[in-house]
Parts: C-alpha cells; sequence; structure tokens
C-alpha cells in the first residue's frame, strides 16, 4: 500500500504544482486515458505484494486477468464518452469533424448495443427451446445467428434506398427503433418463434444504421477527408465489438440474460438520442447514385476472379467468424465450464488482435500492393488455428483458435476490399464502384448466414469437436485454393488495366 499511496500522493502534489502539465497531458481524450491508465497500472503494482500474500497463485492469477480485461474496457468506454462530450450539439456544430464525431458517438451506443449478447445468444436460445420435428437443439440453437444475418443481407439495399430518399439522420432515428423493441422484445421472448421474432425486428435496425452512417459518413465529409472518415466508422464498431463481449458476460453472470437485452434496449434508445442531438440534418439525395440491379450480379459472376475471391476468401471469411466465432466458441466453452464472463473475456481476444495488427497490416499491403498475398495467408492461419483443437480440445486449444482466427482476419479484412478494384476494373469502369461494392457487399453476406447453420447441422450429427476441425479444414482448403488462384496462376493485366482507365474513383 505504500507504493499505491505514493502514486496518489504525486498525482495530486504535481496537480498542485503544476497544473500546466496535467492540462497539456489531458488536453485530447487519449491522452487523458492514457494517464489514467499509467495510474492505475501504477496502483496496482502497488497493492499486488499485498494480494500475493494473500491469494493463492492460481486465484492471482485469474484476479490480475479480469483486472486487466476490465481495466481495457473501462478505458476504452471512457475514450469513447470523451469522444462524445467532445462532440457538440449539432445546431451549434455544422463542421465535419463534429457530424463525424456525433456519427461515431451514436454508432458506438447501438453496436455496443448489439455486441453485449455476443457471448451468450446461443445459451440463451437454447433456454427457450421447445422439442421441434427435424430441427434439434443445436440446430435451433444456430438459427438465430443465420436468421439475423440473413435479414440484414435483405434489409441493406432497401436501408440504403431510404437513406438516399430521406436522408441519412431521418433513416437512423426510424431505423433505430426497431431495434429498441427488437432488444426489449427478446429479453421478453417465451418461445423460441418469439425470439426469431424480434431478432428480426434488430436485424432490420442494425442493416439501417449500418447503411445510414457509411452514408452519412459519406455525405458529410470532403473528398480528402473521407478515408478518415470512414476510419472512425471502423473504429467505432471495433471497439464496440471490443467492449460488448465481455461487458454483456459480465452482465448476464450478474443479472440474467433477460436484463443483460433490456441493457442492450437502453443503449440502442441512448443511439437513437445521440443521433437527434448531435447529427445535423441532411437531405435526400434522389436519382443521384445508380440503383443496384439485378443484372449487376450476373455480370460480375461472370468475372471468374471475383468469384475465386468470394468462393475462396471472403465468404469463408464471414463464415468463421460467424460459425466459428459467433456460435461454436460460446457453446464449446459453455461445454467446458466457462461463464458468460470468461466466454466475453476470451473472445475479446479477437477484437484485440484486430486492433493492434490490422492498422499495420493494412499500410505493409498498400506499400508492398500484394494484396492478394496477405489475403491468402489470412486464410490459411484462420483455418490452421481452428485445427488447434486438435492439439488441446480444452480450453487453450479454442483460445488459440480465437487468437488465430484475429490474426487472419487482420490479414485479410482489408485486403479481400483493396483486391476487388484491382480485379474489377472493368466492372467498376462499367457499372461503378458503389454498385460493385455493393454486389460483393451482398454475396459475401452468404457466408454470414451460412456459418451458424453450417456449424450447427455439423455439431448436431457429429459434436462440438468434430464442428470445429471441419470449420478449420474448409478455411485451410479455400485458403489453399485461394493462393493457387491469386498467387500461381497469372492474371488476364492487360485488359483490365485498359478497362480500368475510366474506373470511377
Amino acid at each position: 500500500m505504500t507504493v499505491a499511496a505514493a502514486v496518489l500522493a504525486a498525482v495530486a502534489l504535481s496537480a498542485l504544482l503544476t497544473p500546466a502539465l496535467l492540462r497539456a497531458a489531458g488536453a485530447t481524450p487519449l491522452r487523458a486515458v492514457m494517464m489514467v491508465a499509467a495510474a492505475l497500472i501504477a496502483f496496482a503494482a502497488g497493492v499486488l505484494p499485498q494480494l500475493a500474500s494473500v491469494l493463492p497463485a492460481e486465484a492471482l492469477g485469474g484476479v490480475l486477468f479480469d483486472g486487466a480485461v476490465l481495466l481495457l474496457v473501462s478505458l476504452l468506454l471512457a475514450f469513447e464518452a470523451l469522444l462524445l462530450l467532445a462532440a457538440p450539439p449539432r445546431r451549434s456544430a455544422p463542421l465535419p469533424a463534429s457530424a463525424v464525431a456525433g456519427m461515431r458517438a451514436a454508432l458506438f451506443l447501438f453496436m455496443l448495443a448489439e455486441e453485449l449478447s455476443r457471448s451468450f445468444l446461443p445459451l440463451y436460445t437454447r433456454e427457450l427451446y421447445t422439442p421441434v420435428p427435424g430441427l434439434s437443439e443445436t440446430l435451433m440453437m444456430g438459427l438465430p445467428i443465420g436468421l439475423f444475418m440473413a435479414l440484414v443481407a435483405v434489409f441493406t439495399p432497401f436501408a440504403g434506398a431510404w437513406a438516399d430518399r430521406f436522408g441519412s439522420r431521418r433513416t437512423l432515428l426510424l431505423g433505430t427503433l426497431p431495434a429498441v423493441a427488437g432488444f426489449a422484445g427478446t429479453a421478453l421472448a417465451g418461445s423460441m418463434a418469439e425470439l426469431l421474432l424480434w431478432r428480426s425486428a434488430c436485424a432490420l435496425g442494425y442493416a439501417v444504421m449500418f447503411i445510414g452512417a457509411q452514408g452519412f459518413i459519406a455525405r458529410h465529409t470532403p473528398a480528402g477527408q473521407r478515408a478518415r472518415g470512414m476510419a472512425q466508422f471502423v473504429a467505432a464498431v471495433v471497439v464496440a465489438g471490443l467492449c460488448g463481449a465481455p461487458l454483456g458476460g459480465i452482465l448476464a453472470d450478474l443479472l440474467g440474460y433477460r436484463a443483460t437485452f433490456a441493457a442492450s434496449a437502453l443503449q440502442a434508445l441512448a443511439a437513437s438520442f445521440a443521433a437527434a442531438t448531435l447529427l445535423p440534418a441532411d437531405r435526400g439525395e434522389r436519382g443521384r447514385a445508380r440503383r443496384f440491379r439485378l443484372g449487376d450480379v450476373g455480370g460480375l459472376l461472370a468475372n471468374q476472379r471475383f468469384v475465386a475471391l468470394l468462393l475462396f476468401s471472403s465468404v469463408p471469411t464471414k463464415l468463421m467468424l460467424t460459425g466459428y466465432l459467433f456460435y461454436l466458441v460460446p457453446v464449446s466453452l459453455h461445454a467446458a465450464g466457462e461463464t458468460p464472463a470468461g466466454i466475453g473475456r476470451l473472445m475479446m481476444t479477437y477484437g484485440l488482435i484486430i486492433v493492434l495488427l490490422g492498422p499495420w497490416v493494412s499500410r505493409l499491403a498498400d506499400r508492398t500492393g500484394r494484396h492478394a498475398l496477405f489475403a491468402g495467408i489470412g486464410g490459411l492461419v484462420g483455418g490452421a488455428g481452428a485445427l488447434a483443437i486438435l492439439q488441446d480440445p480444452g480450453v487453450p486449444g479454442i483460445l488459440a483458435g480465437i487468437a488465430a482466427l484475429g490474426v487472419a482476419h487482420a490479414l485479410n479484412n482489408a485486403t479481400q476490399l483493396a483486391l476487388v478494384p484491382e480485379i474489377c476494373r472493368a466492372e467498376c469502369a462499367r457499372m461503378g464502384e458503389s454498385s460493385v461494392f455493393g454486389v460483393y457487399r451482398l454475396l459475401e453476406r452468404g457466408g454470414s448466414v451460412a456459418g451458424p447453420l453450417l456449424a450447427a447441422a455439423v455439431a448436431d450429427r457429429f459434436g462440438i469437436q468434430a464442428a470445429l476441425v471441419t470449420l478449420g479444414a474448409l478455411g485451410v482448403l479455400c485458403g489453399t485454393a485461394f493462393c493457387a488462384v491469386f498467387l500461381l496462376a497469372p492474371a488476364a493485366a492487360p485488359a483490365s488495366r485498359t478497362a480500368g482507365k475510366g474506373a470511377v474513383p
């Protein structure tokens, strides 16, 4: 305690003697969070000897691990809160930076609401299961995730059209309403049918919020700042994913599953309030954007390398995310004796690795121009990591798979997107990049839908471990096929380059 007291005394003394130093340290949200983190770490170091003398080694390790996770989540939440406080109300701040800051706050609150149930949704589904002819408990546990992803894919084109017609802010405000109702209804669901109904409402809200936020940033940032604006969008989603799983697991342990869904409803309501107060009004832009056409799908599917990118990289990436991380990981960890809080802490590893590696990988891939190489390595790493369960069928093997999946998605998420305009130069010139990316996003969501359903079907027939191995083997096979197509087979470059001169930027 002497060290802890000395740390507190030093902070208090510096505040009295050199207030300018503290003002400089807290000049930005990141500096303020780093200063608080340093003080908390120093305090923990001071009390560690006393804890070591009281607790056994195993218990001390658990306390330190839980404390580190809670510290990280608390700092991330504090950082987002500081950004929220720094975003002025919409009437006094029409600047692009302020508009994007307000959107980040609203998007973070909404995505956090969805992520709170990430560590226990299959377990909650099992509690509501009643025997259905032809549908086992294992299959039904994966159905809400698959249905959610399918409806997000269906609602996304409509959400984009609504945002174009009515404006992003109005669309976002209307879109949060079904999400609030969906979370509240999920908390009160008394049967599987009710759960599926309310999760469908959540899917509508999710699609509207996701597309509306992207459109808002595109409208309110100059062309030269659009990459930074989209970085704010990605940061809000990633930070919400980091905080949601462990925080939701803790709430589920303390208050129960239903109370956690009620907390999600309040979070979505807070997101609606943030959108109403922080976002400037905008108007729809009818007729400006080219509408999606079914013929666009056929035109892109004629591009063999585009099909290879989808089948061997993009779809398997989404399949591993929803089938492995969202479904099999909670179910298998629960079977291994982990609580929802423990499951959430382990799942946090995935997002943390992406945050640490993602920016570095993106810069390196852009610098070298080897996007296909990074995407191929990512597919192989993700599949091989899932096969670690063969070496250790317990929690360590699953944790190794989670970590490998984080590395894999850090390698291939951004590089997959960079490959689309590279291999679709002619299509981008003919249809526009927005339409090409719209078709790409729609088709890759097939993996999100198939993931939990495939994992549940294999687990129902052969067991959870067999399902983990199946997805891992599928990831390795798809990664190998992707490398064969993009790294060994030469591309038909001349025609593409000629067509690419007229590509939409």
